[in-house]
């Protein structure tokens, strides 16, 4: 089965990264302080419901900017508060408990969920008339046949996490952070192509006219 080319796709996310700085470190900054202080308060269910709006946020924005399409990071927040917030924060919590059944059942089964569900909050963020519990069917199928490619991905990214611990975040603030969110970005604008091209969601789907 076609799946997509990471190689590409990092260089196109370093120039995107380029013309957009500025704004890419500011949103990075913003989701890590939030992270921070939602772990450091010890919110419990609220914490784990607030995190996955503010990953639904960062999807808007660095989608956004690799469709060359940049909004401000303020119009990011309040595009996550005033279109479908509800809608956002169900089907994360949707997500996010899928994840956890399957865990139960072993480790693996919980690892595979989680990357079969990756391009959720993308979906919620680019696809507003989606129903919140059918964003994570669709990132399902959309990843088929793609989990192991994004795995290793993600384990390219291995010495950008390093570097960025060492320098107590940094480096992940200043550009490992923004390189990895707009790459992904780009990845979901491919797999989205690819799944529609395939016949492995629809259009109208996608548009939320038919569930899933």
């Amino acid at each position: 089965m076609d799946t997509f080319d990471r190689i590409p796709i990092k260089e196109e996310a370093k120039n995107v990264l380029y013309r957009n700085r500025s704004a890419c470190i500011c949103m990075t900054l913003l989701i890590v302080a939030a992270e921070l202080v939602l772990t450091s308060i010890s919110l419990g269910f609220l914490t784990m419901v607030l995190t996955g709006v503010i990953l639904v946020t960062g999807s808007f924005f660095f989608l956004n900017c690799w469709r060359d399409t940049p909004v401000a990071v303020s119009a990011a927040v309040s595009e996550t508060f005033d279109n479908g917030f509800l809608r956002k924060m169900g089907g994360m919590l949707w997500m996010q408990l899928q994840v956890f059944l399957w865990s139960l059942l072993f480790i693996i089964p919980g690892i595979i969920k989680n990357y079969s569900f990756a391009l959720t909050p993308y979906i919620l963020a680019d696809c507003p008339n989606v129903p919140a519990m059918e964003a994570s069917r669709l990132s399902e199928r959309m990843m088929r046949g793609h989990r192991l490619n994004y795995f290793v991905l993600e384990l390219s990214f291995l010495g950008w996490i390093l570097l960025s611990t060492f320098t107590f975040g940094i480096v992940y603030v200043m550009y490992a952070g923004p390189y990895m969110e707009l790459t992904k970005a780009g990845v979901y604008n491919e797999l989205k192509q690819l799944a529609l091209d395939t016949g492995a969601v629809s259009q109208a789907e996608l548009d939320g006219e038919i569930l899933v």
